[in-house]
Order: C-alpha cells, then structure tokens, then sequence
C-alpha cells in the first residue's frame, strides 16, 4: 500500500510529492470519483483522476510502485 501523493510521484503524474499533495489539496486528484487527499491510500483497481492545466488523465491503478519507475514501465501501473 501507498500513499496517494507518493503513488502520483513515482508513476510520473507529478515531478515532485510535493506538487502532487499540491493537485490533492486543491481538489485536482479524484480517486474513484471522489476528492482525494494526499494522505490516502490507494489500492489495485481505483480510479484515478488528476487535472493539470489543461490536461485530464483518466487512468485506473494495476500496481502500486514503493520506488519510482522508469518511463517505459509506467504503463505496467496505470
């Protein structure tokens, strides 16, 4: 298990934890529909949205990484 601000930093949503915990206290960050902080934990199978400026990502969570992953496996989380 994770913690969504750190989930969104090492699946490369955000550069830093403290810009994704940023989105998630300004209301950017829905996870299964509903407002997200950055404390909460995310699970296999959730549903994620996150806004920045004018993109909108839809995604749904198949793995949770506890480092960083690497760009070409991004894909293999979300």
């Amino acid at each position: 298990m994770s913690r969504l601000d750190a989930f969104l930093k090492n699946t490369g949503l955000f550069k830093a934890r403290t810009q994704a915990r940023r989105a998630c206290d300004e209301g950017r960050v829905l996870l299964n529909g509903t407002p997200a902080r950055g404390s909460r934990t995310v699970h296999v199978g959730a549903l994620l949205v996150v806004e920045t400026g004018d993109h909108r990502v839809e995604v749904e969570i198949l793995e949770v990484p506890e480092r960083p992953v690497a760009r070409s496996q991004r894909d293999r989380y979300l």
